[in-house]
């Protein structure tokens, strides 16, 4: 659709310009707000007529603006923030902070978005923040932030430990500014005892055959076994006497 701005749209035009926008945006914002008109035969017709007075009325609107800017620029407001030992704050001072200092103490009325802030205000000390009232008109707005108390000491970030070699240690040469490494000597293994021979020399030296074969049960465990009580021998002894004769 196109529409004849009254007013200057970002991203769309100046006033007096006719533009050509979505219709929907021009339906639910443009319209209604009364920043554009529809651009259709009669609208068109008045365009010059309508096109002196938004003229006029930019020349009044910049009147106006330098008048504020006289008043404004150089003003100075402060804050006090709790901060820490390098000056940084334990927060931050935003635009909104802003407009509400000078309303409280200078009592203007501002635009938060009209403050041109890269980023909110976290450092102790005089800040110069601009403040763009009209296109080519600006004015300086000072912002002291103090320190409120002492300043807070800041504690150091935990060092990160890198992955260390087990057997060598990093070691600067403060003479030549090389690295060096030195290598932590291993533990020394203990020799066999000559006295005992191998486990494979003690099998094949001394078991035989027979005895190679492994334990089982507890004996493999290395429970210790009770000792066996001796058999009892339960066949009847024989008597001393010799048998009767039968025939007697």
């Amino acid at each position: 659709m196109k529409v004849i701005l009254l007013e200057d749209v970002v991203g769309a035009g100046h006033a007096g310009d006719v533009v050509e926008v979505a219709n929907g945006y021009a339906r639910n914002k443009l319209l209604p707000s009364g920043i554009a008109i529809e651009a259709n035969k009669t609208n068109m017709k008045t365009l010059e007529h309508r096109r002196a007075k938004i003229a006029a009325k930019k020349t009044a609107d910049k009147e106006m603006a330098q008048i504020l800017a006289d008043k404004l620029d150089g003003k100075q407001i402060g804050f006090t923030a709790k901060a820490g030992e390098s000056g940084k704050l334990f927060g931050s001072i935003t635009a909104a902070d802003i407009v509400t200092s000078v309303k409280e103490n200078l009592g203007f009325e501002l635009d938060r978005r009209k403050f041109i802030l890269d980023s909110p205000l976290k450092e102790i000390g005089l800040h110069d923040v601009r403040y763009r009232i009209y296109p080519g008109v600006e004015a300086i707005v000072k912002v002291r932030i103090s320190a409120d108390g002492e300043l807070v000491a800041e504690e150091a970030p935990p060092e990160e430990e890198g992955p260390r070699d087990t057997y060598a240690d990093e070691v600067l040469d403060a003479d030549e500014g090389e690295t060096m490494y030195t290598v932590a000597p291993k533990a020394a293994e203990e020799p066999a005892d000559e006295d005992e021979p191998a486990e494979e020399d003690r099998r094949g030296d001394i078991l035989s055959p027979a005895d190679e074969e492994e334990p089982v049960g507890d004996a493999v465990l290395g429970v210790p076994q009770e000792a066996e009580e001796p058999a009892v021998d339960e066949t009847p002894e024989a008597d001393d006497e010799p048998p009767a004769d039968e025939n007697d």
